[in-house]
């Protein structure tokens, strides 16, 4: 049987959505023919995005929302619902990272990044979960990291423990859905050139450091697999079998989809 990804007449709710990663995931969703609504909280990236997508044929909708405001993430399910009569799949893919050390990082950097990576991604879970009851059916798929699976001593101390965080939520959404047929899941990207490393660049550059050369030493010191820079689409097609029929019977997994390096 060959492997052909048809999401039509389904429904999708991306969070994060408006660039890099979640860019990717709405356009291989869409692709596959589902509904797609890009929820991200800058809305002129969800706007751009979707008017992209829907010239080439494709059914999306742009949506603000900020994941860290339960509210507003299920509001858009909300919206998801009312105007298409069903809610599919789920992606809570919203993040942001700090570089300071463990001990320098500021108890406010701290609390946003749990706010947004990890109370985020339970917002969805738990929005999603309790929507998608009524259909005994459904499919959600967290973005953890890399870094979630063991501790960097290169920095991304706090920006760890929240995706570490959203790897055990996983398995305890897939526990709260299973009576429901509800699927959840989670990848584990690696290193991507994605709007969010431009910024760790940036700050790497900051500190004297010449900004290719920090990239290329990142890729070789974190990937064992020598096949050059991931890209986002890595994680979306990863996402997208997540999200077919082909998964049915994979739940509360987290994937790594980082060239090896997390082996576990």
């Amino acid at each position: 049987m060959s492997m052909n990804i048809d999401l039509s007449k389904q429904t999708a709710v991306i969070y994060g959505a408006g660039r890099g990663i979640g860019e990717a995931i709405a356009t291989e969703l869409a692709k596959a023919g589902a509904t797609v609504y890009i929820a991200d909280l800058i809305i002129e990236n969800c706007e751009d995005l979707s008017n992209r997508l829907n010239e080439q044929g494709f059914n999306t909708k742009a949506c603000k929302c900020d994941v860290s405001n339960f509210e507003e993430v299920d509001a858009v399910m909300a919206q998801a619902e009312a105007e298409t009569e069903r809610l599919d799949i789920v992606i809570n893919n919203a993040g942001i990272v700090t570089l300071d050390s463990f001990l320098d990082t500021p108890i406010a950097d701290i609390e946003k990044l749990i706010k947004v990576n990890l109370m985020g991604a339970n917002n969805g879970c738990q929005a999603g979960v309790k929507r998608m009851q009524k259909y005994n059916h459904g499919k959600i798929v967290n973005t953890s990291s890399f870094a979630g699976r063991h501790a960097l001593a290169e920095g991304f101390a706090h920006y760890g423990m929240t995706k570490a965080g959203v790897i055990y939520l996983t398995q305890a959404a897939a526990y709260a859905g299973a009576d429901y047929n509800i699927n959840v899941n989670a990848v584990c990207p690696g290193i991507i050139r994605t709007p969010m490393w431009e910024s760790i660049l940036d700050n790497y550059e900051n500190s004297g450091a010449d900004r290719e050369t920090s990239w290329k030493e990142s890729l070789k010191h974190f990937i064992p697999l020598a096949r050059g820079d991931q890209k986002p689409e890595d994680i979306a097609y990863t996402v997208l079998f997540l999200c077919s029929e082909y998964a049915n019977h994979i739940t509360g997994q987290s994937i790594n989809v980082d060239g090896g390096a997390a082996m576990n």
